[in-house]
């Protein structure tokens, strides 16, 4: 009777057994022949059946958890535990907060700090006595210390210390210190101090002290101070101080300095520098490799110019450099030295005629401007001269103030490249103060004569002729 017990007992168990395995197969794989069950020998007389199967209660764990999915499900739940949403968070300082010490996962909506905020990243304000640091932002940065992203930053940052955004910036820095962004910046920079970008500008700069575009861009650099781009810049520079870029398209305006390896638009400065310049130059002093266009200013240099130079002196490569001899009515002997642009010259005029004894000893010395018309072979030039008439030597007291002015019209044939044969005609105005004029022997023609002042200014007016070369 014992043994029977024993058989039924164990038959039993190991029913319950293979039903178990069969449904953890059915659950767990795709649908597979069923096995014959093995067939169990009795147990020999005295011993107590025990299936194997029920020794090994695995397939049971695996089929009452759901074998694989529950460690897929284990996985899934530390994937969403890397950030910790939270909608307000106060901090003390990083790593002491509201949400805990892990701030480096935090994902907030405001964030509030006494020494410092941290978070991963803030969509919406940030806001400490001390310093922002965050991963992210898409919103605001407010402190008195640092407003830090390590990332894009979305927004605005104002801080009187500074602002760093290592990524990109679409929005607003604003500091009484430093703005710096590491990435491409699509914004505004206001800084008291400076403001650096990395990448591409495309906004504005605005500082005190300095602003650098390190790639350039599209935009405009402010200051007080100086404005370098280290890459081509298409937009506007203006500086109390100097503007630097080695290409430049646009404007350039300073009261000191402006450079641009290349220029297409305009430099406005004391001292304007360029590579090759198509627009225009105007200062004091004007210096350009290779200009398609206007300089304008009282000194212009270039090496090379398909346009115009306007100044006192004019230094062109390709212009005028000549040396003028001639013979005139009002002196005997008379130089000049003539150089400019294409179209434009200055003169600087040296005249001498000895005594005689009707006559007194005369020197002339004076400088003009001029325009320069070539045709061919042929040439002309309309000479504007401003002169004045002395005894003895140029600097000899007691001669009167007198001013001498000139209209020239002067042909020129060119007989070989280097030599030219000139003459003109010149209408002369003669201005004297200082109680007469002393001048009388002066004119060879008619002359037209007014005395004012009581006597003490004289206007005489004849006109004169002049024969020479040009070298």
């Amino acid at each position: 009777m014992k043994r029977n017990v024993a058989v039924c007992v164990g038959v039993m168990v190991a029913v319950a057994a293979g039903a178990a395995g069969a449904e953890e197969r059915t659950e767990g794989t795709a649908v597979s022949e069923p096995h014959p069950a093995p067939v169990q020998e009795a147990p020999p007389p005295g011993a107590v059946a025990v299936p194997l199967p029920a020794l090994s209660p695995a397939p049971l764990v695996e089929a009452a958890t759901g074998g694989e999915p529950a460690r897929a499900a284990t996985v899934a739940q530390r994937t969403d535990t890397e950030e910790i949403r939270v909608p307000v968070v106060l901090m003390a300082m990083p790593h002491v907060s509201t949400a805990g010490t892990a701030t480096e996962r935090v994902v907030t909506t405001f964030a509030l700090g006494a020494l410092g905020t941290h978070a991963k990243r803030v969509d919406g304000i940030a806001l400490s006595l001390g310093a922002n640091w965050v991963g992210e932002l898409s919103g605001a940065q407010l402190t008195l210390g640092a407003n830090v992203v390590r990332g894009p930053a979305s927004g605005a940052q104002f801080a009187v210390g500074g602002n760093v955004v290592t990524g990109d910036l679409e929005g607003l820095q604003s500091a009484v210190g430093l703005n710096v962004v590491k990435g491409t910046a699509a914004a505004g920079q206001f800084a008291v101090g400076g403001n650096v970008v990395g990448g591409a500008l495309s906004g504005g700069q605005f500082s005190v002290g300095a602003n650098i575009a390190g790639s350039g861009g599209v935009g405009g650099q402010f200051t007080v101070g100086a404005n370098i781009a280290t890459a081509p810049l298409k937009g506007v520079q203006a500086a109390a101080g100097a503007n630097l870029a080695p290409s430049m398209s646009g404007l350039q305006a300073s009261a000191g300095f402006n450079y641009a390896g290349r220029m297409e638009g305009a430099q406005l400065s004391l001292l304007n520098v360029g590579g090759d310049v198509s627009g225009a130059q105007v200062g004091l002093v004007n210096i350009a490799g290779k200009a398609d266009g206007l300089q304008l200013g009282l000194i212009n240099v270039a090496r090379e110019s398909q346009g115009e130079a306007l100044g006192l002196l004019s230094f062109i490569g390709n212009g005028q450099a000549n040396v003028q001899v001639w013979a005139s009515d009002l002196a005997y002997t008379n130089v000049a030295v003539k150089f400019g642009g294409r179209h434009f010259h200055t003169l600087l005029t040296l005249g001498f005629n000895p005594g005689t004894d009707t006559h007194r000893r005369r020197y002339v010395a004076g400088m003009g401007f001029g325009a320069h018309i070539p045709t061919g072979p042929l040439f002309f030039d309309l000479d504007v001269i401003g002169s004045s008439v002395h005894a003895d030597n140029l600097f000899r007291d007691g001669d009167g103030l007198n001013v001498l002015g000139q209209l020239r019209l002067v042909a020129g044939w060119q007989v070989a490249k280097r030599f030219a044969l000139i003459g003109g005609v010149t209408g002369n105005t003669l201005v004297t103060w200082d109680n007469g004029d002393r001048w009388e022997e002066l004119g060879i023609g008619p002359e037209w004569r007014s005395v004012s002042d009581g006597g003490r200014t004289t206007v005489r007016v004849w006109p004169g002729v002049l024969l020479g070369v040009q070298l």
